[in-house]
Order: structure tokens, then C-alpha cells, then sequence
């Protein structure tokens, strides 16, 4: 069985969308690569339970996915922490 992940949409007007899915590819590479082309795209698809979700990158105002993919963009931040 595939890892699970967990997917929230934060979006502009506040509201938020929380999925959960099967880890998309075993290769770090090939999920930086699949990250990479979902945000180069100007809508975010998302397949949920037979349907097809087409979310307008503009809407969103962040995306979390947890926990986070071996492989992270080349610009990534690492070791931050949330702090109130």
C-alpha cells in the first residue's frame, strides 16, 4: 500500500479544502516534476472520488502537503517552523 498525503487548500477568500490521497510516484524526481507542472499550470487538477476538480491557481492563496515530498524544489527553505 501507498503512503498517504495529505493535500489543504488554503484559498484567498479564507476558506479551505483538506484531501487525502495515495503518494503519486515512488521516484523524489518524478513528484518534483509532477509538483512543478500543477503549478505551472493555470488550474490546479485534482481527481476525488470519480470526479474531476479543476481549481483556479488564482483562487489559491497557499498550498500545505503533508507530510512533505522527499525531493523539494531547488528553492526551498528548509527547517522552518511556524511561530505565533
Amino acid at each position: 500500500m501507498k503512503p498517504i498525503k495529505h493535500l489543504y487548500l488554503h484559498f484567498i477568500d479564507g476558506q479551505r479544502l483538506a484531501l487525502r490521497f495515495p503518494q503519486q510516484a515512488e521516484d523524489p524526481v518524478e513528484v518534483a516534476r509532477g509538483i512543478r507542472k500543477q503549478l505551472e499550470s493555470p488550474c490546479l487538477s485534482i481527481e476525488v472520488d470519480g470526479d474531476l476538480l479543476l481549481i483556479p491557481r488564482s483562487s489559491i492563496k497557499y498550498l500545505q502537503i503533508t507530510p512533505a515530498p522527499l525531493s523539494l524544489p531547488d528553492i526551498t527553505v528548509v527547517g522552518a517552523e511556524l511561530i505565533d
